[in-house]
């Protein structure tokens, strides 16, 4: 599905039929790394994975973006496909636009998931490290952000063990635009806190991360989860921050049967 969402174009994987699910992927990836996930929920739900702003094959505008701007593109979007209420997926990055969704739309989020991202705002440290990747993608292109972020986003074990995942999430990040890398980063250095809108919401929730997360350890999952009134933790095993990708069996099989406990 390709769609023109207020001047931008957007192309969203959509696949089965049925109540929506809809996946936002990681910083700085695509849809595609949605794959192992479409073909397992496609047979039950309708599920809808867009190219955020910047990434895959929607537009990359010059930047900054925010999260709030991210969320309205997903919205209009779904409206566009005729969708209204929906179970939301967002990993990393994400999981920051889902926040922003519910911040604004929580009425439309019958279930919410977050995996391998937190609720909160970035620390000092964290958004001078956004400055930076900023500056090296402008510089240096997007194969250099690959080499940068390839050691966060994998466990030690994938990284040694598994150069087939290794080289489709270098291909992810190395395709996506400098537009899109640099916008993005904005984006995440200034986002709210989104805490309060978590604690507000009534809607079942599902936290999880990567046992091996560097980014978003275990204990930021299990807190996460807490905050919300209705949230439970899963930690996936043998996983780091692409826990979709790393484990993608074990993190389906988590992801299906939470979602089915929502019809």
């Amino acid at each position: 599905m390709v769609a023109e969402v207020d001047g931008l174009t957007m192309n969203c994987e959509d696949a089965g039929s049925g109540e929506a699910v809809v996946l936002l992927h990681a910083f700085p990836l695509s849809s595609a790394m949605w794959r192992p996930q479409i073909d397992v929920l496609a047979s039950r739900w309708r599920v809808l994975a867009p190219d955020l702003r910047g990434f895959g094959k929607t537009a990359a505008p010059p930047p900054p973006y925010t999260m709030e701007q991210m969320a309205q593109d997903v919205a209009r979007l779904l409206d566009l496909a005729g969708v209204g209420d929906v179970r939301l997926v967002g990993l990393s990055m994400g999981g920051y636009i889902s926040l922003a969704f519910c911040r604004r739309w929580p009425s439309r989020v019958r279930a919410l998931v977050l995996a391998d991202t937190n609720p909160g705002q970035d620390p000092p440290e964290a958004k001078a490290r956004r400055d930076g990747l900023a500056a090296t993608a402008r510089d240096c292109g997007a194969q250099a952000i690959a080499e940068e972020m390839l050691p966060r986003l994998l466990s030690p074990a994938t990284l040694q063990g598994r150069p087939d995942l290794v080289a489709q999430v270098r291909d992810m990040i190395e395709a996506t635009p400098v537009n899109g890398i640099v916008g993005a980063l904005l984006g995440m250095r200034d986002r709210s806190d989104s805490t309060h809108v978590l604690a507000a919401l009534p809607c079942p929730v599902l936290c999880m991360g990567g046992a091996q997360d560097a980014v978003t350890p275990p204990s930021v999952i299990q807190a996460m989860a807490a905050v919300a009134p209705n949230g439970r933790a899963q930690i996936v095993e043998d996983a780091g921050h692409l826990a979709n990708l790393e484990q993608p069996e074990a993190f389906s099989s988590a992801l299906l049967a939470f979602l089915e406990r929502t019809r």
